[in-house]
């Protein structure tokens, strides 16, 4: 029987099989002649099964292919077949996808990594729409992602046993995001040696964001991280654990800066192990932020802690010699503001960096709060001091989130980053510092001042940990102060916004004796925790 005679449905069903060789196929059919244009036309069945590689077409062009075969489609499920030679690829293979999981039956992975995710075994047909929660991603070494491949294929073929033996966590890249399946959401875990450029990627939706370095690999560059935020519009949690390891910024780097990063719904922000504290924060616009986490970001060690990104007149490389200074205050040196985001602090000086700020080879412009800390309190980790403080200074300036929660562990600041906190955070309830190295003028600024005026107004939590420089004297009276102080203005009624201390804990601090918890806890009674 000639092609032509063949009837419209065998036609169909030939091209249907047609589809699963190559990603084009479908659309390949409909320019043979008007019969299979008309057909593949009005089928949207051929656009149900979708083959994608990392070799035969870009990222731009293999997501315009996904987005296309997605809208015809019509609504249908669809299935995904993608054949990758670097486990780079499949991020950005399979980002056109992940804002249909209600349509997507299966994902069928080949070549670097081997896995076949069948959808419908996850969800539960009453309990909502199937959405895709969080992101993690890994960045490892060559080494480190074979290794893991390996160890996700045992653990792929003992659950296909039926091995009790071994780990009963599911394997591969997507998994139910609660122990129970009744809240039909999934946590996507995917391995990379670096992260991927918003260039390739279509616009992710997840939630929760955790993206964790590996010791062994080179730093992300934190223009890096900052593009890919933007891809990432709806996230209301987010964790970064970096590797300490000192970011590559090169002259060609600063003369396309990274954006200023808006995430409107952001509410929690994790930074852990990074170098590159002051950067993320001042390229960060978060108004929503509540909650923020700086964890083990101390080091006693220099490193370059200046915002290289910070516009000049104009830039140019400078005399190699250890030089430090700074240059009087004049017009012709004044940055103006950048125009993206809201408005950064205006610039009025140009610091001359040490060795270690050579590393950026430019002049970097200097912020309000960049001058040496007039108390010249005692730091074990001077550099990240300065580069914590002046980063969530930048932060507060340009977004005036509602922080409710602020912990630091290992993540210490100046004390005249403090004072401006202090002043500044007028909405945080709760504050958590672990193994600072605080002077006692620091926490003295928590009592009434002599015109009985309190800083940070809301505090109800106040906790201290093995903060080893606070003498117990300077603790019991701070604190002692501030909880009758604040104690008398609620009783009395007189004070809507000026809330009480409501637990204060003081752990591991070695100057803080009995004697001392004894004499606080007259005070404060059941609130108070220590030993």
């Amino acid at each position: 029987m000639r092609m032509e005679r063949l009837p419209t449905e065998l036609l169909v069903d030939i091209f249907t099989w047609c589809t699963h060789s190559a990603a084009l196929t479908a659309v390949t059919l409909g320019k043979v002649c008007w019969r299979w244009k008309a057909i593949t036309d009005h089928s949207p069945c051929l656009f149900q099964f979708i083959v994608l590689d990392d070799q035969s077409l870009s990222f731009y062009l293999a997501n315009r292919v996904a987005n296309f075969y997605l809208a015809r489609s019509a609504g249908l499920p669809f299935d995904v077949d993608i054949n990758i030679i670097s486990k780079d690829s499949l991020l950005p293979l399979l980002s056109p996808f992940l804002n249909h999981l209600g349509r997507w039956r299966s994902c069928t992975i080949g070549g670097a990594k081997e896995e076949t995710v069948r959808f419908g075994e996850f969800w539960d047909r009453g309990s909502g729409e199937p959405k895709l929660e969080e992101l993690d991603i890994a960045i490892l070494g060559p080494a480190e992602i074979d290794e893991m491949a390996d160890q996700i294929q045992v653990q792929a073929q003992a659950a296909a046993e039926g091995n009790a033996n071994l780990s009963t966590t599911p394997p591969g890249t997507f998994k139910p995001y609660t122990s129970s399946l009744a809240s039909n959401l999934l946590f996507m875990t995917v391995f990379l040696s670096k992260i991927p450029s918003p260039l390739t990627l279509s616009p992710l939706r997840f939630v929760t964001l955790s993206i964790t370095e590996s010791t062994l690999t080179p730093s992300i560059r934190p223009d890096d991280l900052l593009r890919f935020l933007t891809i990432c519009p709806e996230l209301e949690f987010f964790s970064f654990t970096g590797s300490l390891t000192e970011p590559v910024i090169t002259p060609e780097d600063i003369r396309c800066p990274p954006p200023i990063v808006s995430l409107p719904r952001l509410r929690s922000l994790v930074l852990h192990s990074t170098l590159s504290t002051r950067i993320l924060l001042s390229h960060l616009h978060t108004p929503a932020l509540r909650e923020l986490y700086l964890e083990h970001l101390n080091v006693d060690f220099d490193f370059p802690v200046l915002n290289p990104y910070l516009p000049l007149p104009s830039r140019s490389p400078i005399d190699s010699s250890p030089v430090l200074g700074i240059l009087p205050e004049s017009p012709n040196i004044e940055s103006t503001a950048s125009s993206s985001g809201p408005p950064s602090p205006t610039l009025t000086e140009i610091f001359l960096p040490s060795p270690h700020a050579l590393a950026f080879g430019l002049e970097c412009a200097l912020e309000d709060g960049d001058s040496d800390d007039e108390f010249t309190d005692y730091s074990q980790s001077p550099r990240s001091d300065h580069a914590t403080g002046m980063g969530l200074r930048s932060l507060l300036n340009r977004s005036s989130p509602p922080l409710h929660v602020l912990e630091m562990d290992y993540a210490d600041m100046r004390t005249k980053d403090f004072a401006w906190l202090f002043s500044h955070a007028q909405s945080l309830t709760d504050f958590r510092i672990v193994a600072s190295d605080m002077a006692d003028r620091v926490v003295r600024m928590l009592a009434p001042d002599a015109s009985d005026t309190l800083l940070l107004p809301r505090l109800r939590s106040l906790e201290l940990i093995n903060c080893q420089r606070l003498s117990g004297t300077a603790i019991v009276e701070a604190v002692r102060e501030r909880a009758r102080a604040t104690d008398g203005l609620i009783n009395k009624r007189r004070a809507a916004d000026v809330f009480p201390l409501e637990d204060v804990a003081v752990v591991g601090c070695v100057n803080f004796t009995i004697d001392d918890g004894l004499e606080l806890a007259e005070v404060l009674g059941e609130r108070l925790r220590f030993h």
